[in-house]
């Protein structure tokens, strides 16, 4: 009989922190079992002086992927990218980063999506809803995660998680990771609930 999935965490991060958000990033790093922070790019700004939130992560030993920019990773030298489920797309940015870089693709409530770029190479591909709080689009989500892990070997990711239940449920549905919605920065009780996300992810695996 195959292991159960160890589900751990995936981390979305704004690429232009303030200090306070860059210090509850160092300390979720540390009190996590974090696998990898995913930067999300200001498109209002430039984003070229990120490679010390680039170092940061990666000195802590996990993966730091940029969103939807090949080109700002390579830069940064990053460890990957996170694109949506565009063929092309997935093709430029393995050229441009090679074949050991990381990259995922973001599929949404995607079945032939996540099919296509498994097949094409991607490293792992991400179910979510949109809104966080459409139930209906979450279940369809869980359905997927489920499917996905009893028939695929490339890693899921659910997307957006808001709570620590809605975790659990993932990751007892053959998640491998589960990525926390990146508004939960901003506040001291978003810091909060990525602790008790991080907590029920574990408690899962020890369930399984």
């Amino acid at each position: 009989m195959a292991e159960p999935p160890q589900c751990r965490l995936y981390l979305q991060f704004p690429m232009q922190p303030s200090a306070t958000l860059e210090d509850r990033l160092a300390h979720a790093i540390a009190n996590t079992d974090a696998a990898c922070v995913l930067l999300r790019p200001d498109t209002s700004r430039s984003n070229e002086n990120s490679a010390t939130l680039v170092d940061l992560v990666q000195r802590s030993g996990l993966a730091c992927l940029v969103a939807d920019d090949a080109e700002l990773a390579a830069r940064l030298r990053a460890d990957g990218v996170h694109i949506a489920a565009d063929p092309p797309t997935y093709t430029q940015a393995r050229e441009r980063l090679g074949a050991d870089a990381s990259i995922g693709a973001a599929c949404g409530l995607s079945r032939h999506g996540a099919m296509v770029l498994a097949e094409m190479g991607a490293d792992y591909v991400a179910f979510g809803a949109e809104d966080g709080s459409d139930v209906e689009a979450i279940e369809h989500c869980a359905e997927l995660v489920h499917w996905w892990s009893q028939i695929f070997v490339v890693p899921c990711v659910a997307w957006n998680v808001t709570g620590a239940e809605e975790a659990a449920r993932f990751a007892s549905l053959g998640a491998d990771f589960v990525a926390p919605a990146l508004g939960l920065w901003q506040s001291d009780e978003g810091m909060w609930l990525i602790g008790e996300i991080d907590r029920a992810v574990r408690q899962s695996r020890r369930a399984a």
